[in-house]
């Protein structure tokens, strides 16, 4: 999806488009693999363009309650962020904590129906990551 879909979408859904919240939008577009709000804010700071970290955490807040980004915590981790166009799953490197997102095919939602009704539970989201040693570790 491109930065001007998002934005036309957010748009849509009445959002106004703040110069903070472009920037945050770009800054996960251009990203390969989730971003904490530190990071975001570097981002931010690198181009000499002055935020306050609250302002970064409510136009997260904002994309999260309107379904553009997702929040992945991982374990022992600050949260980390990244846009919501397909869910994807993570491979987390033990040793230098690199995280590389990785997109799953289409079995997994068949093995989720089936817990679903097999368990008789209602799955609202789900969350998988892979630990391990990235190449340059190995």
């Amino acid at each position: 999806m491109s930065l001007n879909e998002l934005l036309e979408e957010i748009k849509a859904i009445g959002g106004r488009m703040t110069r903070t919240r472009k920037m945050v939008l770009e800054t996960l577009l251009s990203s390969a693999r989730p971003l904490s709000a530190s990071e975001i804010g570097f981002v931010f700071k690198g181009k000499k363009i002055s935020v306050n970290r609250t302002t970064i955490y409510r136009e997260l807040s904002f994309l999260i309650k309107n379904g553009f980004t997702h929040e992945v915590r991982l374990i022992g981790k600050p949260s980390l962020f990244e846009l919501a166009h397909e869910h994807r799953h993570h491979l987390i490197c033990i040793n230098c904590d690199a995280v590389k997102p990785v997109v799953l095919g289409r079995h997994l939602d068949s093995h989720e129906k089936k817990i679903m009704r097999h368990e008789r539970f209602k799955i609202t989201s789900h969350s998988l990551e892979f630990y391990g040693l990235c190449e340059k570790c190995q």
